[in-house]
């Protein structure tokens, strides 16, 4: 049995009293809930020969109901931009205008993504949410782990969190991935229980580098890292020392150090006297990542972390992480025409 033709006619009038896109989205669910689903529950009684005609009638039906809906909607939003052009002065003097440039910490994204397009990795953001499976489980972080402690860590529940580092994102991808190379960066915000101040902040941006094939070696890693920074800092004699450290998820780890961009090694205020700067962590994978992501244990992992407010901080010149998200006109007037 369809839908009586009054229904529809009242609908129709109804519709078109509806005056904002939430109400008209609620009320067609409503109607397609009290009067298309049950016609769609009548197919299962219908013979064989009946169902396609009766199949048929229901489209039709139901591409009458959507059209006076979708009608009704055209007609919300033209009000609406109508009523936005009767507000427009076009003999407004817009001389004095503020005019933005692209926040530092895209700028340095646009960058990084760049490098790694040419070498074809794949470039992912991901979930800002992730399960303690793949920000910890999957990276050799047990329940001990001092990264999982309530201090450090914003829990939602006892298996879901916002992810503390980019990692979690490239060990979802790599498990059970079947390709004999895996080339994969991903980047975006990272959350930790810092105290905000002029160095740390709750919330921050990260990029994660995994490079997964069979005959990888730490000059591998090293070929990888040094051209990354060259290119990033616009400097060809940036050199790099390669520091012994401990990730749980990589081993050996190494604490990457670059030659000062500013000075060169000879020491000035940005490098504070020293001549080098600690930029970012790096590895080979442990074996039990290779195992939990499902992968043949002849895989090698090149790994490697970078803070993206901190060498973009390096970078501009920035001496406080608040700068970067305070949507500052008189910070982002400064790099306007970066891209």
């Amino acid at each position: 049995m369809m839908i009586d033709r009054n229904i529809i006619n009242n609908l129709k009038s109804f519709v078109e009293s509806i005056d904002n896109e939430k109400k008209l989205a609620e009320e067609k669910n409503i109607f397609n809930k009290k009067h298309i689903s049950p016609i769609y529950g009548q197919i299962k009684d219908k013979s064989p020969e009946e169902k396609k005609d009766f199949g048929q009638k229901i489209n039709i039906l139901k591409s009458e109901i959507d059209k006076i809906f979708d009608d009704q909607l055209n007609r919300i939003k033209e009000q609406y931009i109508n009523s936005l052009r009767s507000k427009v002065d076009p003999l407004l003097d817009v001389s004095d205008s503020l005019i933005g440039g692209i926040n530092p910490i895209e700028a340095s994204i646009n960058e990084i993504n760049n490098f790694f397009k040419v070498l074809n990795f794949e470039i992912v953001s991901g979930t800002e949410i992730s399960s303690a499976k793949y920000n910890f489980d999957n990276l050799n972080m047990d329940e001990n782990h001092a990264a999982r402690d309530e201090h450090d860590t914003f829990f939602i529940n006892k298996n879901t969190i916002l992810r503390t580092h980019c990692t979690s994102v490239s060990a979802k991808i790599i498990e059970n991935n079947p390709n004999d190379e895996i080339k994969v960066i991903s980047y975006g915000n990272v959350y930790r229980k810092d105290e905000d101040d002029a160095t740390h902040s709750h919330q921050f941006n990260q990029v994660d580098i995994v490079w997964i094939r069979k005959d990888l070696n730490i000059s591998n890693l090293k070929w990888l890292i040094n051209n990354f920074l060259k290119y990033f800092f616009k400097n060809d004699n940036i050199k790099t020392r390669y520091r012994l450290s401990y990730f749980p998820f990589t081993e050996p780890s190494f604490e990457v150090d670059m030659s000062c961009f500013k000075c060169n090694g000879k020491g000035c205020n940005i490098c504070k006297e020293t001549g080098w700067i600690e930029v970012l962590g790096s590895g080979i994978f442990n074996p039990k990542v290779i195992y939990k992501a499902n992968l043949n244990e002849d895989m090698i992992g090149l790994a490697a972390g970078i803070g993206i407010d901190r060498i973009t901080m390096l970078k501009y010149g920035i001496n406080d992480i608040r700068y970067l998200y305070n949507n500052d006109f008189r910070i982002l007037s400064k790099f306007k025409g970066e891209k």
